[in-house]
């Protein structure tokens, strides 16, 4: 159990550091600024993501997505007895 917890600990804040180093920038924004492609919100469609669902630039979403995640690994190890 220990192991487990230090697996989900490292996990956890590989999942921090990514998250800074991507920052709150949607793919799209991301990909305007590195080309000096100047932004217009008038032609950018709304975030749709995975039928409807996108994590990006919405840090709390992103945080309850990873707790989830969490627990649902701990369910699991606790209903196969790993």
């Amino acid at each position: 159990m220990v192991i487990f917890i230090a697996v989900i600990a490292v996990v956890g804040i590989a999942a921090l550091v990514a998250f800074q180093i991507a920052g709150p920038m949607g793919i799209e924004e991301r990909f305007r600024n590195a080309l000096g492609i100047p932004h217009d919100m008038g032609d950018v469609p709304g975030d749709s993501g995975v039928s409807g669902f996108s994590l990006e630039g919405q840090p709390l979403l992103y945080a309850v997505v990873l707790c989830v995640l969490g627990i649902i690994c701990i369910a699991a190890y606790r209903h196969f007895s790993l």
